[in-house]
């Protein structure tokens, strides 16, 4: 086999499906597929394998809008700004008063 970088586990997995394959081939009274792959999955989970929640990805849609122009929005955002900063003096300015007291 053609090294492909796996894990140890998946090495194990890869060498024990082959052999299971080639025994399966050389048999003279081949037991049908289905019963195989039952055989396959149930000596992996003996294994400690177990399928997991994973989902394939969502496809990424790119955005419609070019966004918000900052030079539009500018004023707002000094004056949130402003407002936020008055707020957080005033806020200062009464813990003082009160530890003061």
């Amino acid at each position: 086999m053609t090294d492909l970088n796996l894990d140890e586990e998946t090495r194990t997995a890869v060498a024990a499906l082959t052999a299971r394959v080639r025994n399966r081939d050389a048999a003279e009274d081949r037991q049908p597929a289905e019963l195989f792959a039952l055989e396959f999955m149930t000596a992996l989970r003996g294994q400690g394998w177990r399928p997991t929640p994973a989902r394939p990805t969502l496809r990424w849609s790119r955005p419609r809008g070019a966004g918000a122009d900052p030079s539009r929005h500018a004023d707002a955002l000094a004056e949130a700004r402003r407002a936020c900063a008055d707020s957080a003096a005033k806020l200062r300015a009464g813990e003082r008063t009160e530890e003061a007291s």
